[in-house]
């Protein structure tokens, strides 16, 4: 497997997420957690992930920028290397236990579940970064 297999693989499963994040009949009742000040599209993606419109649109974001990345080698590196770090960042920010750091200020719910979906994806991606596997 090449880093550009791993941006691909990346690239569906962020994609597939972001848009069931606008998708109603996969959602349930909002987690218990901190409150949100945006709730819009406020629920929990099969019942595991907690998910607005906001955290909706950045997984589409990263999901978009993967699969564009897949195209070369080069390109496929930088979301490797890139994606870790933002990922790591994520996924810190939601162990943070204040409430107004692990929401980002309560516009995006990145606690719970998100945070090993976001650490487990760095994981991969660190494993990546440094065997890019050409």
């Amino acid at each position: 497997m090449t880093a550009r297999t791993y941006a691909a693989l990346c690239g569906a499963l962020y994609l597939a997420l972001g848009l069931a994040g606008f998708v109603p009949p996969l959602w349930e009742r909002a987690p218990a957690g901190p409150a949100l000040t945006i709730k819009v599209f406020y629920a929990s993606l099969f019942g595991v992930f907690a998910v607005d419109i906001i955290l909706s649109m950045m997984h589409l974001v990263i999901g978009l920028w993967a699969a564009m990345s897949a195209n070369n080698r080069y390109s496929s590196l930088v979301f490797a290397r890139a994606g870790t770090i933002l990922f790591v960042v994520m996924g810190v920010v939601g162990l943070i236990p204040v409430d107004q750091v692990r929401t980002l200020f309560g516009t995006v719910p990145l606690y719970g579940n998100n945070v090993w979906l976001h650490f487990g994806t760095a994981v991969v991606g660190a494993f990546f970064s440094f065997r890019p596997g050409y």
